[in-house]
């Protein structure tokens, strides 16, 4: 579902290790709002905090942005 929606899993080294599994990039906040910006990926899925979206959103506005957020 990933590769037919051009989507990418960002997680932050915070998250449980299952998600970090799942994950194709892993790291802190600000690295992944920078991978979310530097791919070609349309769609980013991020496992973290919600300030990292909205980070990626302003580095990449073009790209439709997720968060799970499990703190503010």
């Amino acid at each position: 579902m990933k590769a037919d929606k051009n989507a990418i899993i960002l997680a932050h080294y915070y998250q449980t290790g299952d998600i970090q599994d799942i994950a194709d990039f892993t790291g802190d906040s600000l690295a992944l709002s920078q991978k979310a910006a530097s791919n070609d990926a349309e769609i980013i899925l991020f496992a973290g905090v919600k300030f990292m979206a909205e980070t990626a959103k302003i580095l990449a506005p073009v790209k439709k942005y997720f968060c799970l957020i499990w703190m503010q």
